[in-house]
Protein backbone atom coordinates (compact mmCIF):
# COMPACT_ATOMS: atom_id res chain seq x y z
CA UNK A 1 0.00 0.00 0.00
CA UNK A 2 2.78 2.42 0.91
CA UNK A 3 4.63 1.56 -2.29
CA UNK A 4 1.50 2.23 -4.36
CA UNK A 5 1.03 5.64 -2.69
CA UNK A 6 4.69 6.50 -3.27
CA UNK A 7 4.40 5.49 -6.93
CA UNK A 8 1.26 7.61 -7.36
CA UNK A 9 2.92 10.62 -5.72
CA UNK A 10 5.99 10.30 -7.96
CA UNK A 11 3.78 10.01 -11.02
CA UNK A 12 1.88 13.18 -10.10
CA UNK A 13 5.09 15.15 -9.50
CA UNK A 14 6.64 14.03 -12.79
CA UNK A 15 3.45 14.79 -14.70
CA UNK A 16 3.22 18.28 -13.22
CA UNK A 17 6.88 18.99 -13.98
CA UNK A 18 6.33 18.00 -17.60
CA UNK A 19 3.21 20.17 -17.81
CA UNK A 20 5.08 23.13 -16.37
CA UNK A 21 7.86 22.85 -18.91
CA UNK A 22 8.77 26.19 -20.32
CA UNK A 23 8.76 26.80 -24.03
CA UNK A 24 11.64 28.56 -25.69
CA UNK A 25 11.25 32.16 -26.80
CA UNK A 26 9.69 33.04 -30.13
CA UNK A 27 9.25 36.41 -31.81
CA UNK A 28 5.81 38.03 -31.82
CA UNK A 29 4.41 41.49 -32.53
CA UNK A 30 6.98 42.28 -35.22
CA UNK A 31 6.97 45.94 -36.26
CA UNK A 32 9.49 48.22 -37.93
CA UNK A 33 10.56 49.15 -34.38
CA UNK A 34 11.29 45.57 -33.33
CA UNK A 35 9.59 42.47 -31.97
CA UNK A 36 8.94 40.80 -28.64
CA UNK A 37 10.38 37.50 -27.48
CA UNK A 38 7.57 35.46 -25.95
CA UNK A 39 8.07 32.89 -23.19
CA UNK A 40 5.10 30.74 -22.16
CA UNK A 41 5.04 28.69 -18.99
CA UNK A 42 2.53 27.21 -16.60
CA UNK A 43 0.06 24.37 -16.59
CA UNK A 44 -3.55 24.05 -17.62
CA UNK A 45 -5.39 21.23 -15.94
CA UNK A 46 -3.33 18.37 -17.31
CA UNK A 47 -3.27 19.45 -20.97
CA UNK A 48 0.06 19.17 -22.80
CA UNK A 49 2.20 22.31 -22.67
CA UNK A 50 2.11 22.61 -26.46
CA UNK A 51 -1.68 23.09 -26.35
CA UNK A 52 -1.35 25.81 -23.71
CA UNK A 53 1.42 27.47 -25.74
CA UNK A 54 -0.73 27.57 -28.89
CA UNK A 55 -3.65 29.06 -26.95
CA UNK A 56 -1.43 31.77 -25.46
CA UNK A 57 0.01 32.70 -28.86
CA UNK A 58 -3.54 33.03 -30.24
CA UNK A 59 -4.53 35.33 -27.38
CA UNK A 60 -1.58 37.73 -27.38
CA UNK A 61 -2.43 41.27 -28.41
CA UNK A 62 0.28 43.57 -29.67
CA UNK A 63 0.61 47.29 -29.00
CA UNK A 64 -1.67 49.40 -31.18
CA UNK A 65 -2.49 53.06 -31.40
CA UNK A 66 -0.03 55.93 -31.27
CA UNK A 67 0.51 55.98 -27.48
CA UNK A 68 1.06 52.23 -27.18
CA UNK A 69 3.39 52.11 -30.19
CA UNK A 70 5.38 55.05 -28.78
CA UNK A 71 5.73 53.26 -25.44
CA UNK A 72 6.82 50.09 -27.24
CA UNK A 73 9.40 52.01 -29.27
CA UNK A 74 11.11 53.05 -26.02
CA UNK A 75 11.82 49.41 -25.12
CA UNK A 76 12.01 47.83 -28.59
CA UNK A 77 15.81 47.68 -28.92
CA UNK A 78 16.95 45.10 -28.03
CA UNK A 79 13.80 42.98 -28.28
CA UNK A 80 11.95 42.94 -24.95
CA UNK A 81 10.88 39.67 -23.34
CA UNK A 82 7.26 38.91 -22.49
CA UNK A 83 6.64 36.10 -20.03
CA UNK A 84 3.09 34.78 -19.86
CA UNK A 85 2.26 32.24 -17.16
CA UNK A 86 -1.08 30.47 -17.07
CA UNK A 87 -2.03 28.25 -14.17
CA UNK A 88 -5.23 26.26 -13.88
CA UNK A 89 -4.97 23.47 -11.34
CA UNK A 90 -6.61 20.14 -12.00
CA UNK A 91 -10.03 19.71 -10.40
CA UNK A 92 -13.42 21.33 -10.39
CA UNK A 93 -13.76 24.68 -8.70
CA UNK A 94 -10.07 25.52 -9.03
CA UNK A 95 -9.54 29.19 -9.86
CA UNK A 96 -6.41 29.64 -11.95
CA UNK A 97 -4.67 32.84 -13.01
CA UNK A 98 -2.77 34.57 -15.80
CA UNK A 99 0.36 36.58 -15.21
CA UNK A 100 2.02 38.70 -17.89
CA UNK A 101 5.38 40.35 -17.28
CA UNK A 102 7.32 42.50 -19.73
CA UNK A 103 11.10 42.86 -19.41
CA UNK A 104 13.50 45.14 -21.28
CA UNK A 105 17.29 44.87 -21.08
CA UNK A 106 16.90 42.42 -18.21
CA UNK A 107 14.73 44.78 -16.12
CA UNK A 108 11.06 44.44 -15.22
CA UNK A 109 8.99 47.02 -17.10
CA UNK A 110 5.35 46.24 -16.30
CA UNK A 111 3.06 43.32 -15.53
CA UNK A 112 -0.57 42.36 -15.17
CA UNK A 113 -2.24 39.54 -13.28
CA UNK A 114 -5.84 38.38 -13.27
CA UNK A 115 -7.91 35.37 -12.34
CA UNK A 116 -9.22 33.18 -15.12
CA UNK A 117 -12.79 33.88 -16.19
CA UNK A 118 -15.43 31.29 -15.25
CA UNK A 119 -15.49 30.03 -18.86
CA UNK A 120 -11.71 29.55 -18.96
CA UNK A 121 -11.82 27.65 -15.67
CA UNK A 122 -14.08 24.97 -17.11
CA UNK A 123 -12.98 24.55 -20.72
CA UNK A 124 -9.93 23.63 -22.81
CA UNK A 125 -6.88 25.92 -22.91
CA UNK A 126 -8.21 27.66 -26.03
CA UNK A 127 -10.98 29.21 -23.92
CA UNK A 128 -8.29 31.25 -22.16
CA UNK A 129 -7.34 33.23 -25.29
CA UNK A 130 -9.81 36.05 -24.56
CA UNK A 131 -8.49 36.34 -20.98
CA UNK A 132 -4.94 36.59 -22.32
CA UNK A 133 -6.04 39.18 -24.87
CA UNK A 134 -7.67 41.27 -22.13
CA UNK A 135 -4.61 41.00 -19.88
CA UNK A 136 -2.32 42.07 -22.72
CA UNK A 137 -4.57 44.99 -23.67
CA UNK A 138 -4.41 46.21 -20.06
CA UNK A 139 -0.63 45.81 -20.03
CA UNK A 140 -0.16 47.98 -23.14
CA UNK A 141 -2.72 50.56 -21.94
CA UNK A 142 -1.04 50.84 -18.53
CA UNK A 143 2.44 51.17 -20.06
CA UNK A 144 1.23 53.85 -22.50
CA UNK A 145 -0.51 55.73 -19.67
CA UNK A 146 2.61 55.63 -17.48
CA UNK A 147 4.79 56.94 -20.33
CA UNK A 148 2.13 59.53 -21.23
CA UNK A 149 2.20 60.88 -17.68
CA UNK A 150 5.98 61.27 -17.78
CA UNK A 151 6.70 58.13 -15.80
CA UNK A 152 9.81 56.04 -16.29
CA UNK A 153 9.93 53.21 -18.79
CA UNK A 154 11.62 50.98 -16.23
CA UNK A 155 10.32 51.67 -12.70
Amino acid sequence: MLLACLYAACHIVLTMQAARAESGPESICATDRGSIRLHVDGMYGGYPHSVLHDAVVRGVSCPSGAAQLHAFSLIADPSPHLRISVTRPIGQGQQGAISTRLFSKGHFVIGERMSLSPLARSQSPFSVTSDINLTMARLWEDLAARIGHGGPVIP
